[in-house]
């Protein structure tokens, strides 16, 4: 029982001990104890801030579960952010301030920045914190966490051999200060913690022991991977080392070959010294002044006698005035490199010393010798680091010399963590000096020598254990999900099959997917044959699809393609639901259908296919159609009858004072001739005025009582077709003039028709009224009104320059209620009761096809 309960809480044990050791640390700090923060004086500390940051990573697992869940988010939060502004500290080479905000690091360890955390240790807390934050139960989920809790555990089992086995675990990071070893230990625990709740929670939501399996696999594979790497990156280390200590060594000889030019010149002023070629100063400065210009760094030359009295010195300048003609050799330093030089009668370098002209130098020295007889020195005074600089600044090095382990020479400031770790000491013996070289590579040479095969091989490594461990998770459910699948399937293509309606499925780009046996047998179409090859729009009327393509860009005023672009134009203009078309079988016959149209949209809510269920409603529009057109016949006829009623009573009220008009013109022609005033052109061209107007008045009055007699079932009579075009002009002839419309009549004379003639004159004016709207957006605006005579009859025409019918609408423009004007400006009646009027007197109403602009025809027969 306390074994079950311990293997329960297990991971809480774990995040409980790594806040007992952050509190410690943290304690530590505060009492300034190192052997809490540091436990060993060759360990790297915990800083503060890694115990905050493992602090809080122990509360995110232990308020993982229950009520408490957002304590655990923030604290997954702030060890991220913590982490993340420490990498951007590395990364950036800036300083945010971070490192010494809450205590001042009091440590003396050797470090480049006191108080920062390692970059492995901010590697692993980002891992742990994005872990923590991560907290989803899917399969992405669950491998981000296991992957990334191997991680951690593998990258700190390193930092923590890396103190037993002598290694820099952190060279992978940059070669920065190590991770402490207790800082190791906390994130070995916190992986493990996780690793081992994970393990708790898979089996519980999969009740099987084998689903952890690929979890064991993934972890076992991602810490083979980082032991890889880190085999791989020793290797890198000493590539690395054996590129520094080959730069090292010709430093060394750059060293001999800056020495040995400068003791050569010299000893060659000593043989000329020797011989008497210097017969004063003057020609002894000479020389001197030549290898004091060529060799940089040297200070003064100087010669002394056999007394070792300083008597010639170049340059000769106040200090030189100042020490001339007193003793040679007043540093202890310097005697002794004398006496050896007299001794050994050979060149000699002294030790590095303060000089008294100021700053730090050595004295190269040359013994004079004639026949074994002393003669005195020849000495060069130089500057350690004007001699040195010239070669010593090394691009990518940092370069120091020591002489009996005092430091007397560095090129640059340096970081004293990364010298610790990767710096080669070489010895340089010549003249009597004895240098220790301290040569160590900056960070960018280390990266620069650094190859990128360890890290590909980690990523590489990482990748194929996570797809590993996938495989094994997915493999142990495929058989379990082929079988819901195939079950699915099967009640899917039941239901599909057993409805009555037409379905079709198309993916995301539009095309079939799949057909139900409704829809095979409507369309003629097996579902293989189409399957990834046609478009759907092969099933659909084409006049019906570019309908419907004008009615969508101009419901959402943009172009519209055919393909996925129009199905989706149908979703956002609203025509997806209950939308009807004409369908085509593969033999060529059509029938009605309403089509429903549905998106099938996945989780992200993304559409990922489309699935249209037609219904065929052939019989019931051809019923709803009946029924509609006699309700719209009775609605016309009683709408003629009153319009009949009115025309009667307006031509009766109109014809009354029309006929007294014309009355008292009569009786004013007869006064005009009596009064002699017939001969008066201007009063006669009056008159005749009155009388055209009557005369029109007339016509108008005329064509009223015309429609007055539709309802009156008379028999039909002869009429000539100029004198019902000439009442029909009356009506529209000035509209057609103010509109700037020209008018043209051409007519055959003598042409006679047996009809009704207000009816045919109701179906010219209403030819007459669509085409003056035609040619309104046209720049020339013509109308032509044609009559001749033709095989068994005679042809009425009229035609206008107006942009014409498009192909697609001339099948549907003779159907009622069907239009293309503006709503407002039309219901759609007028050619479809045109037609019934031309049809009623067995003749034909047609638009001509073959016209190469919009004309209608009107046929009547000639026969009674």
């Amino acid at each position: 029982m306390l074994f079950t309960n311990i293997r329960k809480n297990l991971h809480f044990l774990m995040a409980l001990t790594v806040l007992g050791i952050a509190s410690a640390v943290i304690f530590g700090w505060i009492l300034r104890d190192s052997a809490i923060i540091q436990i060993r004086a060759d360990f790297a500390p915990m800083v503060i801030n890694t115990a905050l940051g493992l602090a809080a990573l122990a509360i995110t697992i232990l308020f993982a579960d229950g009520r408490f869940k957002s304590i655990s988010f923030y604290a997954s939060a702030f060890a991220a952010a913590l982490a993340v502004m420490n990498l951007t500290q590395f990364l950036a080479g800036v300083d945010l301030g971070i490192d010494r905000a809450l205590v001042e690091p009091f440590y003396g360890l050797g470090v480049s920045s006191p108080g920062r955390m390692s970059v492995s240790t901010s590697v692993c807390m980002l891992l742990m914190g994005v872990m923590g934050l991560v907290s989803g139960k899917s399969y992405a989920h669950r491998m981000v966490r296991i992957t990334g809790s191997s991680l951690v555990l593998g990258f700190a089992i390193l930092g923590f051999l890396g103190y037993f086995l002598n290694f820099s675990s952190e060279y992978g990071w940059g070669a920065h200060s190590r991770m402490a070893i207790h800082t190791s230990l906390s994130f070995m625990l916190l992986a493990g913690a996780n690793i081992v709740r994970l393990g708790r929670v898979i089996r519980e939501e999969d009740n099987a022991q084998s689903a952890v399996v690929p979890m064991y696999v993934v972890m076992i594979g991602v810490l083979i991977a980082v032991g890889i790497w880190q085999l791989l990156l020793l290797k890198d280390i000493e590539r690395n080392r054996s590129v520094t200590q080959s730069r090292a060594e010709s430093f060394r000889a750059k060293l001999d070959g800056t020495f040995v030019p400068l003791e050569k010149a010299l000893q060659h002023m000593a043989r000329r010294m020797a011989v008497g070629a210097y017969r004063d100063e003057s020609v002894w400065s000479m020389d001197a002044q030549f290898y004091y210009e060529e060799f940089k760094g040297i200070r003064r030359i100087a010669w002394a006698d056999q007394n070792l009295m300083l008597r010639w010195l170049y340059p000769m300048d106040k200090f030189s005035r100042d020490i001339r003609n007193t003793a040679m050799g007043r540093s202890e330093e310097i005697r002794r490199s004398l006496d050896l030089a007299r001794q050994t009668q050979e060149s000699r370098i002294s030790r590095v010393i303060e000089m008294r002209s100021g700053g730090r130098g050595f004295a190269m020295l040359v013994p004079v010798y004639k026949n074994s007889a002393f003669l005195g020195m020849l000495s060069a005074g130089i500057d350690i680091r004007a001699f040195l600089d010239r070669f010593a600044r090394i691009e990518g090095y940092h370069v120091a010399l020591y002489e009996e382990g005092q430091e007397i020479y560095r090129s640059s400031e340096w970081d004293p963590v990364l010298s610790r770790d990767w710096v080669t000491r070489i010895r340089y013996s010549n003249m009597g000096v004895d240098w220790e070289i301290a040569f160590t590579p900056s960070n960018g040479v280390i990266r620069s020598n650094t190859s990128a095969v360890p890290s590909v091989v980690l990523v590489f490594a990482v990748g194929l254990f996570v797809l590993l461990g996938l495989a094994l998770s997915f493999f142990s459910r495929a058989e379990e999900l082929r079988r819901r699948a195939r079950a699915m399937v099967d009640w899917k293509s039941a239901a599909m099959d057993a409805t009555p309606l037409m379905m079709i499925s198309f993916d995301e780009n539009g095309i079939v997917r799949e057909m139900n046996r409704s829809a095979e047998e409507m369309t003629g179409w097996k579902a293989e044959e189409l399957a990834g090859k046609e478009h759907p729009f092969i099933f659909h009327d084409r006049q019906d699809v570019e309908l419907m393509r004008l009615k969508l860009e101009s419901a959402l005023n943009r172009p519209v393609e055919l393909g996925v672009d129009f199905i989706d134009a149908m979703f956002d203009a609203g025509f997806n639901m209950a939308s009807e078309w004409v369908y085509v079988h593969r033999s060529g016959s059509r029938f009605l259908g309403q089509l429903f149209i549905g998106k099938v949209i996945n989780e992200n809510g993304d559409t990922t296919g489309y699935l249209a269920v037609v219904e065929d409603v052939t019989q019931k529009r051809q019923r709803e159609k009946q029924i509609k057109e006699q309700e719209d016949k009775i609605i016309a006829s009683a709408r003629l009858a009153s319009l009949g009623e009115m025309a009667a009573g307006i031509a009766h009220e109109i014809n009354n004072p029309l006929t007294i008009i014309n009355g008292h013109m009569g009786v004013l022609r007869r006064l005009l001739g009596v009064r002699g005033l017939a001969g008066d052109a201007e009063v006669q061209k009056r008159v005749e005025v009155v009388e055209s107007t009557t005369q029109r008045i007339a016509k108008i009055v005329k064509g009223l009582r015309y429609y007055a007699r539709e309802s009156d079932h008379v028999d039909m009579e002869w009429v000539t077709v100029d004198a019902i075009i000439d009442d029909t002009l009356a009506f529209c002839s000035d509209k057609f003039r103010n509109e700037g419309v020209d008018l043209i009549a051409r007519l055959e004379p003598n042409l006679k028709v047996y009809v009704r003639p207000y009816q045919i004159s109701q179906v010219l004016l209403n030819l007459l009224n669509n085409a003056a709207d035609a040619v309104q957006a046209v720049g020339i605006r013509k109308v032509v009104v044609e009559a001749k005579a033709v095989r068994n009859g005679v042809e009425i025409s009229v035609s206008d320059s107006g942009p014409g019918v498009p192909a697609f609408l001339r099948e549907k423009i003779m159907e009622p209620f069907f239009t293309t004007k503006e709503v407002g400006k039309g219901v759609g009646l007028g050619l479809s009761i045109s037609e019934g009027i031309v049809r009623s007197h067995d003749g034909k109403f047609y638009l001509d096809a073959e016209a190469k602009q919009t004309r209608f025809v009107v046929w009547l027969p000639v026969k009674q």
